[in-house]
């Protein structure tokens, strides 16, 4: 259900006073606080306002001003102390102040420690707060909840969704080593990417690809252990362990919108042999995320990469996450012989699908779309800068169709019975047409996108089709992550309605249309929040009968389990 909750502010607990900048507040907190708040503040169940003081005296002090800011202000859900987001900035101040912060404080007062970091929290609360655009969202009260819980999710959509992210985090885990694997069997395929590979092995302090797959099984790891004991210092004594997690820690940390800075330094040393993390989910997509802007680095100074493959992220997006990886995962799910594919060609043809596979009369078309936001977008908590940028990478403009249009041309030439790609649908009328943009990025699964983008789809649909239109046959657009698609992988491939069977029930909630008859007000409300959540959710996070199976999760670990 979508919750907005109230983040506190200064003047919301300590109105008396003159608020002070967040930085002012931690130089008057120890070192050994900081250090210890870096890690701690991007665990689970976090304290609040009731339950963040040591001292019951300051605690109820604080307790009953929120109270009494609650009953003036007429607030009816319990406000939020620490968020997400709070906990990254406050983190990245300590890290880029590490000089002011960590080298000179030794309070030794923990009433002193515990009020001042309370107090930059409130500060950092203000700043977040004021930087959501809300004045932009759309005038419907439905079509706000859906601009707001973008303008809410957005800039955070790196991290987990729900506040007990574990299965999220095992999820990463899986999918990372799965696409890490794909991505070394893809540089392993052609001498001329040899020194991408070996750029991207030595940026991580390693020798070689089985020294880097080692270390980085070792860490998934000890972050799972870390993760569910709700910890987050460890040790190594290992030498090799120890330059691969030097690797990605800085001293040298810079404050960024996006936290660019923490992404590509995910750990903190502590001291000797000891190490913090910054954030769970920002280590884990060091490896994939972060390797291609690597990759990125060496690929740009070969020259004859360029020549032949253009750009480099036309090169990766075609040559590795279309040709390679999509089509490998989805070959392998939709594996028997039955099921019809689009027949393989040495030279792509115009307005060719990227994916197109044939269940009797169901067909489902696949456009697969890595792409990215960029960081002054995502970070902007603006609905209209946000909707601007998702028609641009989603939809194009007349002279250049990008997924959605791209969908649209194939379900127009299927109706004109002139599709070049299977004859046997030129000659039928009772066709059901999925069209599926397939993402690369966790960010495009914010609650609220799969139904921006479809609404646009209808809209451009309708416009193109005309009095063709009908859908009836012709299916809402669905929006999926090669993640959830690898997640899934094992249960889709058991039977193969299950994939057909998701997506309808995805959309039938999608299209829902519903009355809420109670003289309730309160209850009303609330299970109509409950069934506009279920409405918008991203497909990623329908309940389905499904949890990967242990053994399989285990066995990407088998290497390293043998040498114990």
């Amino acid at each position: 259900m979508i919750k907005i909750i109230q983040r506190l502010e200064f003047e919301d607990v300590f109105p008396e006073e003159e608020k002070q900048d967040a930085l002012f507040y931690l130089t008057k907190v120890s070192r050994k606080t900081l250090l210890k708040s870096i890690g701690f503040f991007n665990t689970n169940n976090l304290p609040n306002f009731d339950n963040f003081f040591s001292n019951p005296e300051i605690s109820k002090d604080v307790y009953d001003r929120v109270v009494d800011y609650s009953k003036k202000t007429g607030l009816k859900n319990k406000p939020e102390t620490i968020c997400k987001h709070a906990s990254l900035k406050l983190s990245e101040l300590i890290l880029s102040n590490r000089n002011e912060l960590l080298e000179e404080n030794e309070n030794s007062s923990i009433d002193e420690d515990e009020i001042n970091l309370f107090k930059a929290f409130l500060v950092v609360n203000q700043e977040i707060n004021k930087n959501q655009n809300l004045e932009s969202t759309s005038d419907s009260n439905f079509e706000k909840l859906v601009d707001i819980s973008v303008i809410f999710n957005f800039p955070l959509s790196d991290l987990a969704i729900f506040e007990n992210d574990d299965v999220e985090f095992s999820k990463l885990i899986y999918t990372t080593l799965v696409k890490v694997e794909f991505l070394f069997e893809f540089l392993n395929s052609k001498s001329e990417f040899d020194n991408l590979k070996k750029h991207l092995i030595t940026s991580f302090n390693t020798d070689n690809e089985e020294d880097f797959f080692k270390e980085m099984r070792y860490l998934f790891g000890k972050l799972l252990k870390l993760k569910t004991s709700n910890n987050y210092i460890f040790q190594v004594d290992d030498e090799n362990s120890e330059k691969f997690l030097t690797s990605m820690t800085s001293d040298d940390i810079l404050t960024d919108e996006d936290f660019t800075y923490m992404k590509i330094h995910p750990l903190y040393k502590l001291e000797e042999h000891t190490y913090s993390i910054v954030n769970y989910f920002y280590v884990i997509d060091k490896f994939y995320r972060s390797s291609k802007f690597k990759i990125k680095e060496i690929y740009e100074s070969d020259s004859s990469l360029k020549s032949k493959y253009g750009n480099f992220f036309s090169f990766f997006n075609k040559e590795f996450s279309e040709n390679f990886l999509m089509r490998k995962i989805l070959d392998e799910i939709f594996d028997k012989p039955y099921l019809i594919k689009k027949p393989e060609s040495e030279k792509e043809l115009d307005g060719e699908p990227d994916y197109y596979l044939r269940q009797n009369n169901n067909i489902f078309i696949f456009e697969n779309k890595d792409v990215l936001i960029a960081k002054a977008i995502k970070a902007s908590a603006d609905i209209e800068k946000i909707n601007e940028v998702l028609k641009i990478k989603f939809l194009g403009d007349e002279d250049h169709k990008v997924g959605i249009g791209q969908l649209i041309n194939t379900i127009e030439e299927i109706l004109e019975k002139k599709f070049r790609f299977d004859s046997y649908v030129n000659s039928k009328n009772n066709l059901k047409i999925y069209p599926i943009l397939l993402v690369h990025d966790r960010i495009f699964q914010t609650t609220g996108i799969n139904y921006k983008l479809n609404n646009w789809y209808i809209k451009s649909l309708e416009e193109r089709l005309g009095i063709k239109f009908n859908l009836s046959n012709i299916k809402s657009l669905t929006v999926i992550d090669i993640d959830t698609i690898i997640w899934w992988s094992p249960y889709l491939k058991e039977k193969d309605k299950r994939f057909k069977d998701i997506l309808d029930n995805h959309l039938n909630k999608l299209n829902s249309k519903f009355k809420i008859n109670t003289p309730n007000y309160e209850y009303g409300m609330e299970i109509a929040n409950k069934r506009l959540t279920d409405k918008i959710t991203s497909i990623t996070y329908r309940n389905i009968p499904y949890t990967l199976p242990t053994e399989l999760f285990i066995d990407k670990f088998s290497s390293i389990l043998k040498d114990e």
